[in-house]
Parts: C-alpha cells; structure tokens; sequence
C-alpha cells in the first residue's frame, strides 16, 4: 500500500503528489490547489466513514494516478497503510 500511495505509475502523479507523502499531514490538489483533510483516519476520523465516498475517490483518484481501476487488493493495500499512520 505504501509503495502504490508514493510513488508514480507511468503518470507524473502519486497518490503523495496531492495528498503528501505523510498522509497525517493535510495536503493539496496539484491542479486546483484545494485543500486535503489529511488521509489518515488517526488524525482525520471522518476519513472513510462513507463507502459510497471511499469508491467515488478510489475510482477517480486511481485512474488519474495509475490510468486504471484499482484492483480490490490495491484498495486495500492502501486502506492498511492509511489505517497503520498513527498521529
């Protein structure tokens, strides 16, 4: 999960290219500059709360990064790591 979150996949972007590369820290949108809630549910307890969210940003989150749907293994490869970030 670590390894799909930081680094690039064929793309110039990483999931840490907008969301940093210490997911308890808030991040910043590469194009728009927007500002993240961070992504670690230790210090964000909002942070995966809705299903419906978590598919919706999966979905469109991977294929900006990796130009595909992340498989469910990826999914959750990422959510362990996220989960494991402690404040």
């Amino acid at each position: 999960g670590e390894q799909l979150f930081k680094n690039t996949h064929g793309n110039d972007w990483s999931c840490a290219t907008c969301h940093t590369s210490n997911p308890a820290d808030p991040g910043k949108h590469a194009k728009t500059s927007k500002s993240i809630e961070p992504m670690a549910p230790a210090v964000n307890a909002e942070r995966f709360t809705d299903s419906a969210k978590v598919e919706k940003w999966f979905k469109r989150n991977c294929n900006d990064v990796v130009d595909r749907a992340c498989t469910p293994l990826e999914k959750g490869d990422v959510m362990s790591f996220l989960m494991a970030i402690k404040a």
